[in-house]
């Protein structure tokens, strides 16, 4: 029944645009990978034509008329009269024929016009179709209708799939992995990769692995060897590597695995080692898949990885504007002043650093742009010793001298948080907004398009809890780092944190600060961290520039809107909902670290 339906389909073919599809499917998978497609009303005998590396050249033809073998002469004779280079001559036909019209065939090709024929008739198509390549028919709908298909025995010996076990912990691993090994044509089951090349990852793991796998690939790592469910399907991927008799069973070194922790059967195995070098290691791992036989179905594997990670029609062509989190640095003094003290600095040296932005040399010297506050001065002995053009010398007492420069743009920054009111945390060393700085936690800000809104700098949530819910408070905290010579000589970085504690002000320990950031960012994506950092630098600026310093001469002044680029593409928003971007499970998989928020053009230094 099931070369019946082959057979019937391929004989009802009336879309010959379609035919000529798959027919270039079935060539890309049988060796000719660069086929390029010409075919057409007026493609003077050609369908498709292939350069191999050696510079042989292969001329494709089809037909689906009955009378092939008239078909096949006219083809052949068009090549020739129009001068087309050939080599070898390939015909794909939906008719039969019997041996004898085969031989008689390649034998007119040769003595006629010199080339090698290949002929693939009916019965050699549905070779291809229902064994060799038996999902290609899927790719067809209107050759191959569904519904027949259904009527159609599949195969349930069919062993082509690379089945990836690994802990959620190495996912970024075993992700970057599956996509590697499908571009590279292997078909892959991963739990995170649904969809990739069609394939649904399987509802039974145990009969996927012990009736459709070719190859379990098992990702060894600490997190591994403590996870039930991968220690089970390494348990039956062993088992059935055992009973085989074969390389069904390939252990990966995620991070350097301790032998005396896995069984014996397992310490005997030859590990991949993936944990120094990703690349070499999957190099590896590809020649064990190739010297092992493994299928490689997927001849259009790097297409379909390309679309996995950037989607169709997800741009636009429309520009777009892109807000970064840098802030131009203006204008500097020209000079750096050296302070130095009669006898050491007591103790309170930290409290000094919010009112004054230095670097300490030594015990008695100190190097800022600006003049210590007075009382500074006065209680700490400093004596001014001279200045320096920073800009025309490479290093002051033996600190480069642009390295100095950033250092105190960003200590300069802190003391202007400070002077604005906020406040410095010991425990998480951030300078926050402290509670009841503004009315209701509340700061208004101007977007770019000039709209006007507003968001709290501190405000309390309620944390459910089995035994009740709980209140913690949030306070957002700035933190700055500076570059060199990204937008300009210097470029401030601006980073939004998030402070925590319980109702009463004490700071949260780490692990409960995570649960209540998550509970708490979860649902802040680029515009909620934009907003929050383009109201934290009007927060400090004036109009709309940051300026730091009473005296002109020695006056900092930071640009407070961020810099923003001109991208010649826009991104389809539309689009990406489309392909059903699961915010829900980036935010459970990735929120919770120090650094997860970004918005376009964020810039890393």
């Amino acid at each position: 029944m099931g070369a019946d339906v082959t057979i019937y389909c391929l004989q009802s073919v009336t879309d010959y645009y379609q035919f000529e599809r798959l027919c270039h499917d079935l060539m890309a998978l049988e060796g000719y990978s660069s086929i390029e497609p010409l075919g057409g009303f007026r493609d003077k005998g050609r369908d498709a034509i292939h350069i191999s590396k050696s510079g042989q050249t292969t001329v494709f033809a089809y037909s689906v008329r009955e009378d092939w073998r008239a078909k096949l002469a006219e083809d052949a004779s068009k090549i020739k009269r129009h001068g087309h280079t050939c080599d070898q001559l390939v015909f794909i036909t939906t008719a039969d024929f019997t041996a004898g019209e085969r031989d008689e065939a390649v034998s007119f090709v040769n003595n006629e016009f010199g080339w090698r024929l290949d002929l693939f008739g009916i019965e050699r198509l549905r070779v291809l179709l229902d064994v060799t390549h038996p999902r290609v028919k899927g790719l067809h709908p209107q050759i191959f209708p569904p519904a027949l298909l259904t009527l159609q025995p599949q195969s349930s010996t069919s062993k082509d799939h690379v089945f990836i076990s690994s802990a959620p912990e190495d996912s970024v691993l075993a992700g970057w992995l599956a996509k590697r090994l499908v571009a590279e044509g292997y078909l892959v089951w991963y739990e995170r990769l649904n969809l990739l090349g069609g394939e649904i990852y399987p509802e039974s793991v145990n009969e996927a692995i012990r009736d459709h796998t070719f190859c379990v690939i098992a990702l060894y790592s600490r997190a591994s060897l403590v996870n039930p469910e991968v220690a089970r399907q390494r348990a039956l991927a062993l088992s059935i590597g055992g009973d085989r008799n074969c390389d069904f069973f390939i252990p990966i070194d995620v991070d350097g695995v301790n032998l005396s922790q896995v069984d014996r059967v397992t310490s005997s195995l030859v590990f991949i080692s993936f944990s120094n070098n990703w690349a070499s290691g999957l190099q590896q791992l590809l020649r064990k898949l190739d010297s092992s036989g493994c299928p490689k179905p997927l001849y259009h594997g790097k297409t379909i990885v390309a679309r996995s990670l950037v989607g169709k029609d997800v741009l636009s062509n429309q520009t777009e504007t892109l807000l970064s989190n840098c802030l131009q640095v203006e204008s500097l003094p020209q000079v750096i002043h050296r302070f130095k003290a009669a006898r050491e600095v007591p103790g309170d040296l930290e409290r000094i650093r919010f009112e004054w932005a230095y670097r300490q040399v030594d015990p008695v010297t100190f190097l800022s742009f600006h003049q210590p506050p007075s009382h500074v001065l006065e209680k700490n002995n400093l004596q001014p010793m001279g200045y320096e053009f920073w800009q025309n010398i490479e290093s002051i007492d033996g600190i480069l001298a642009r390295n100095l420069v950033s250092e105190l743009i960003r200590k300069s920054l802190i003391v202007k948080c400070h002077q604005r009111g906020l406040r410095f945390c010991a425990d998480t060393g951030l300078h926050y907004f402290p509670w009841g700085l503004l009315n209701r936690g509340r700061f208004e800000f101007v977007r770019p398009n000039g709209s006007r809104s507003h968001i709290n700098v501190t405000g309390q949530r309620k944390f459910w809890r089995p035994s009740g819910a709980q209140q913690y408070r949030y306070y957002l905290a700035p933190v700055f780092s500076v570059a060199q010579d990204l937008f300009g000589d210097f470029t401030v970085l601006v980073h939004i944190r998030i402070r925590l504690t319980d109702s009463s002000g004490q700071v949260l320990p780490k692990r409960t600060a995570i649960s209540r950031r998550k509970h708490l960012c979860k649902g802040w994506w680029n515009k909620e961290w934009l907003d929050r950092l383009l109201a934290v630098c009007q927060y400090l600026a004036d109009d709309d520039k940051i300026l730091i310093g009473d005296r002109q001469d020695e006056q900092i002044i930071i640009r407070a809107t961020p810099v923003s680029l001109s991208a010649p593409l826009g991104i389809n928003e539309v689009a990406l909902d489309r392909l059903s971007f699961d915010r829900s499970t980036l935010t459970e998989q990735e929120d919770g670290s120090e650094d997860d928020f970004a918005y376009q053009g964020d810039v890393q230094q």
